[in-house]
Formats: C-alpha cells, sequence, structure tokens
C-alpha cells in the first residue's frame, strides 16, 4: 500500500506528452526538427512558435472506503503566431482539436495506477495580449486509481 496516496503527476505528465508527440497530426504543426517536436512543460520567450504547453496538474480525491481515486486536471494550452493575413485562428482550432483527438484515447499506462476515465472538460481559443498570438486552452480531466 505504499502507493495508496501517490500522486501520480509526473507519471500522468509523461504519458501525456508521450499521446501528443506521437499525434502526426499534432506534429506536424509544431516540429521544429527530429528532435523538437514542439511539446513541452515549459518555455521561454524565445521559444519558436508554434508550440504545447502542458500546465500544472490540480487534482482532488474521490476516495471510498475500498479504493483511493484521485481526478487529476491538465491543461494544455497551445500557442501560434499567425504570420500572415489568412489563417487568423484556423492554425490554432487545429492544433486544438489535434491535441484532444491524442488525448481522448483510453489507452495510458501509468506504473502503480489504472487510468479508469478521461474526459475533457472544455477548451477555447482566445487571442493573446501579443499581437497576432493566439492562445487555445484545453482541459483534461483524469480518473486515476492507484493500484
Amino acid at each position: 500500500m505504499t502507493n495508496y496516496y501517490a500522486l501520480p503527476y509526473f507519471e500522468l505528465q509523461k504519458a501525456i506528452f508521450q499521446k501528443l508527440t506521437a499525434y502526426e497530426a499534432l506534429t506536424a504543426i509544431t516540429r521544429k526538427d527530429e528532435w523538437d517536436l514542439g511539446v513541452y512543460d515549459a518555455v521561454d520567450e524565445n521559444t519558436p512558435y508554434p508550440y504545447v504547453t502542458i500546465s500544472e496538474p490540480y487534482s482532488s480525491p474521490n476516495d471510498t472506503k475500498t479504493n483511493n481515486v484521485e481526478t487529476i486536471t491538465f491543461t494544455i494550452h497551445t500557442w501560434w503566431k499567425d504570420n500572415d493575413d489568412y489563417s487568423g485562428k484556423r492554425i490554432t482550432y487545429e492544433m486544438l482539436s489535434a491535441c484532444q483527438r491524442a488525448l481522448m484515447t483510453r489507452s495510458y499506462v501509468i506504473p502503480n495506477a489504472s487510468v479508469l476515465r478521461v474526459e475533457r472538460r472544455d477548451s477555447r481559443v482566445i487571442d493573446d495580449n501579443m499581437p497576432g498570438v493566439k492562445h487555445g486552452i484545453l482541459t483534461m480531466q483524469y480518473i486515476i486509481q492507484n493500484i
């Protein structure tokens, strides 16, 4: 029972990262080179567009008398800088949709935990404070049981 109250944040983030970087419809847009697929957990002001970031998780317990279950929420952010007069938010829509398709699959493998359910909570696209930057936001929830 050493994992009973463990929070599998890092393990789940790795699984999310693997799903996003394996999804060709997304990496066709975000890929910088052979090694940099444009999916990060942290960036700085010099990171070239477009890219995806995996934000900080938060969780809430759903314990029962016999099971330790957590609802873990991750928010995925897509970033696109409009370099022409034609694309507008279209590329951001495509990136957000690709992220959602990649993450809604049920085959998550996490050590010492089982992913019981994957849910999409909400998504939206906004104009960033920086001119021409479009920001997509996708909130995903994972129901996890420690084993």
